[in-house]
């Protein structure tokens, strides 16, 4: 059982990070891990064998897009954030609950959101989600990873600091449509592996040490019904996970969480992560013999 991130691991006020100005931090609904070699993404494989990486991540329960998203962006899972079904709205919470893009707000830094375009009836509610958040520039403009991210060029031209987010809906859109083990998942698939090639050249990722990129799934899928996801199956929840840049150091991740995330992106950009967030910094992405440290303790 893992242990949750209930006190800092840092001294009084101090919260020792690796020299990151940004993050670019993308999801990849619905890519399941084994896709990754199954599919033969290369753009993945290629940014895995220079930066820290996993396919035995675990997301979180119901594996459902808007309930991880909100665990996301806020480190809780959805029995505290209270989104515990795949219809975006602005739960009730059980508990403390520190959106991401406000913790890195107090501290300076600003969020910009990337998402697809949403219908007309969608667009007070997406609105309210992001004001709720915390989320300073939002974006719902584009159908895929490729037109998202077109959406996404001048900003991630001219914002240096803070996070940037980008959700990519093309491996879900196939997946409910024809399976997750069809010929169009697979494209879907190819299709988002190359705008992750794409972000990588844009960003410089690896030659830009101001830079971070963290690209995981919210979910996999098939895993009961070839359609859909929402079970407690591993092919569900299992999702693949991958940091880099030039900060990151080679290497698999120790089963890291999606709740990870969140702790991790704080952590590299100097911020506190909340005592709320219920994952941790994913140190090991960054210092290998410190995260084996970390483990032997127990933690």
């Amino acid at each position: 059982m893992r242990r949750a991130h209930t006190a800092p691991m840092y001294g009084a006020g101090h919260c020792p990070s690796i020299p990151v100005q940004r993050v670019v931090l993308v999801v990849l609904d619905g890519l399941r891990a084994d896709a990754i070699d199954g599919c033969g993404l290369r753009s993945w494989r290629r940014l895995a064998s220079e930066g820290a990486w996993s396919l035995a991540g675990t997301t979180i329960a119901p594996s459902v897009t808007a309930a991880a998203m909100a665990s996301l962006l806020t480190g809780v899972p959805p029995t505290v954030h209270g989104l515990r079904s795949d219809r975006f709205h602005v739960p009730r919470a059980s508990g403390p609950v520190e959106p991401l893009p406000r913790v890195l707000a107090r501290a300076g830094l600003p969020t910009s959101g990337f998402v697809r375009g949403l219908p007309l009836i969608f667009r007070g509610i997406g609105q309210r989600v992001v004001r709720h958040l915390g989320v300073g520039q939002a974006s719902f403009r584009g159908r895929n990873a490729t037109e998202i991210l077109l959406a996404a060029v001048d900003t991630l031209a001219t914002q240096r600091r803070g996070l940037v987010l980008m959700h990519w809906p093309d491996c879900d859109d196939a997946g409910h449509a024809h399976g997750w083990r069809s010929d169009a998942y697979a494209r879907a698939a190819h299709r988002l592996d190359l705008a992750l090639g794409m972000l990588a050249a844009m960003i410089e990722i690896g030659e830009d040490p101001d830079t971070l990129l963290v690209a995981l799934a919210d979910h996999g899928g098939g895993g009961v019904d070839p359609r859909d996801h929402e079970s407690d199956h591993p092919d569900d929840r299992t999702i693949p996970l991958l940091v880099g840049g030039a900060a990151a150091v080679a290497g698999e991740l120790d089963a890291p969480s999606l709740l990870d995330v969140p702790a991790t992106i704080a952590w590299a950009l100097g911020v506190q992560p909340p005592a709320s967030y219920a994952g941790r910094p994913l140190l090991e992405a960054f210092e290998r013999e410190r995260g084996r440290q970390r483990r032997a303790a127990g933690a």
